[in-house]
């Protein structure tokens, strides 16, 4: 370890358990437009990446940003009035969050998510003052797998990549997090935990983690 730690949470599936929601809300998507996606198909191709690429997959080619913008504002606002009576943070979460900030950790959030869905997000769940940063899908060029939104949080925490620890639910946000050489822990909502084994350690929610044990994995 260089320096001072800091974490940085991934967003759906991690602060809060969506996956369902997000999938119901491209199938109506998808039934608007005469697509259709499989909940196989969204787990192993969509979730967790940016919503350009989820349309390049639904829609089999390339779309024009104009039509990215549109599709992605039609499918967000479904996914916000699906949920909206449903949010509930990831358990142990907000205590974690409350030792963290104690403990003085500086914490960001790094998401493939439009910024209308995190503010959604931390007005419904009231967490939004434990974050210094938030890094979107609107400040970075490149989804995951790519590290970007991860090198993108750090910098703006003022930390080295290798003083961050990241939690994510997806082999695509895992693999991001390790490529950015960052210390990554699973969570296991949207897979199980025998999928997620290429992250450093893997837990089912927050209960199972504390500051002790995050300091422990840069020593």
């Amino acid at each position: 370890m260089t320096g001072n730690i800091a974490v940085i949470f991934d967003m759906d599936g991690v602060l809060v358990d969506n996956f369902r929601y997000h999938l119901m809300a491209w199938e109506k998507f998808c039934s608007r437009h005469g697509k259709s996606i499989s909940a196989d198909d969204f787990l192993e191709y969509v979730f967790g990446g940016s919503n350009a690429d989820h349309l390049a997959f639904i829609f089999k080619k390339e779309l024009p940003a104009s039509k990215i913008a549109e599709y992605s504002a039609e499918k967000e606002l479904i996914y916000r009035y699906l949920y909206h009576d449903n949010v509930v943070l990831i358990p142990g979460l907000k205590e974690l969050l409350f030792d963290l900030k104690t403990a003085g950790i500086p914490m960001a959030i790094a998401t493939s998510a439009e910024r209308a869905n995190v503010d959604f997000i931390l007005a419904e769940t009231g967490i939004r003052e434990y974050f210094t940063a938030i890094a979107d899908a609107s400040m970075v060029r490149r989804g995951k797998p790519d590290p970007e939104v991860f090198l993108k949080a750090a910098a703006m925490l003022k930390t080295d990549p290798a003083d961050c620890l990241v939690f994510e639910d997806t082999l695509k946000g895992i693999d991001a997090a390790l490529k950015a050489k960052m210390k990554v822990i699973g969570v296991a909502t949207t897979h199980h935990r025998v999928e997620l084994t290429e992250a450093h350690s893997v837990l089912s929610d927050f209960s199972e983690i504390n500051i002790n044990k995050i300091r422990e994995l840069f020593s």
